[in-house]
């Protein structure tokens, strides 16, 4: 019987290689749990100007028209025949289909270019702060969204970022809410699209915001709140349980989720007809979404320009723009420190934007 005991290292190897691709080949000429072929199930076409089409799935049999009619009730008929007319349902290939094509031609489901509904006129710049191998740091500014969603698609940072860069792999590794300008960090390169997520995810990211409320926070139940003093000076430490009540975050009773850090700054706050509001640094330890404004807001300061909770000059929610008289919502995240999981190299990024009505100011 052969042995491989003799063979070199180099020639075990290849023998190791040649059998995983075989049993690869093999897996992806088996079909999965859906009944498509596997290596077809990894496919997908590609973006048109920034925006990735979103897979359909289909039934046993059916005219497509009829399968994107019951997926997308609220588009219509009308919508969906000029769909279909600019050649915007593809199979898994790219190739695009008839609205009369049967399902059973295509067992891997569709793929649709559904109409992109915010368009600019211009082409949104962003201000890319630092680039690594993989990576890059934008500054993204208050009112644009950062991940395509819902009726932001064209005016968000994803999208904004892959025109831009001209590169259809760029994936914002966290979120900031649309409300909120800083620092984002996007990854470049797919295959290293997980490692940078999973920082933000193990709290390995060490975030800072600078925001405007009020100088005097007032502790109340559920809110944990203490206080203390270190080499950075004093700072107030909440911790509260945060869920979601309608279409806000709330501090609930029970076992905290979220933890933030604050300190009072060096800056000012100025704005004609306001008074007793002070800038403050915030370090959010956990990432829970609204964190920082839910937090002010059970400390009786909710942010200057929040119109979700109570905030100062604010203007109406979901406005796209500020109305006259009121003020984007005072949350900067102003930086980003991490290590590079690939090149263990200490990164810090800062945004170059500044809160609206401020001003240097000691004592």
């Amino acid at each position: 019987m052969h042995s491989e005991a003799g063979d070199s290292p180099n020639q075990r190897s290849q023998r190791v290689r040649s059998s995983q691709r075989d049993r690869s080949s093999q897996r992806d000429s088996q079909p999965d749990a859906l009944g498509k072929p596997r290596q077809e199930a990894r496919i997908r076409p590609p973006a048109r100007g920034g925006v990735h089409p979103v897979r359909v799935p289909t039934p046993k049999t059916g005219p497509l028209s009829l399968v994107l009619e019951n997926r997308y009730p609220t588009l219509g008929s009308d919508v969906i025949a000029q769909i279909f007319a600019a050649k915007n349902v593809v199979d898994f290939r790219g190739r695009s289909l008839d609205p009369n094509t049967d399902a059973a031609e295509v067992p891997q489901g569709v793929w649709i270019y559904r109409p992109i509904p915010d368009e600019p006129d211009a082409a949104i710049k962003v201000e890319v702060l630092a680039r690594g191998d993989g990576w890059m740091a934008a500054d993204k500014p208050a009112g644009l969204a950062t991940m395509p969603r819902g009726r932001f698609v064209a005016r968000t940072l994803t999208v904004a970022l892959r025109r831009q860069e001209k590169s259809d792999d760029i994936v914002c590794a966290h979120r900031l809410d649309r409300a909120t300008a800083g620092v984002v960090l996007a990854v470049t390169d797919p295959s290293k699209r997980g490692a940078y997520q999973q920082l933000f995810e193990r709290g390995r990211v060490r975030k800072k915001y600078l925001t405007v409320a009020s100088a005097n926070l007032d502790a109340k139940d559920p809110l944990e709140v203490s206080t203390g003093e270190d080499e950075s000076g004093p700072f107030m430490r909440v911790k509260s349980r945060i869920e979601k009540q309608g279409i806000r975050m709330q501090n609930v009773a029970g076992q905290p989720n979220s933890e933030t850090v604050l300190r009072p700054a060096s800056a000012i706050f100025t704005h004609e007809g306001v008074a007793g509001l002070r800038v403050w640094e915030v370090e959010p330890i956990t990432g829970r979404t609204h964190q920082i404004r839910v937090h002010f807001a059970g400390l009786g300061a909710s942010i200057v320009g929040d119109p979700l909770y109570g905030g100062a000059l604010a203007g109406p929610y979901g406005a796209d723009e500020v109305s006259d008289g009121a003020v984007n919502l005072q949350l900067l995240a102003e930086s980003l420190a991490f290590t590079d999981p690939f090149t263990g190299e200490q990164i810090e990024v800062h945004s170059r934007q500044t809160l609206e009505t401020t001003s240097n100011h000691d004592g």
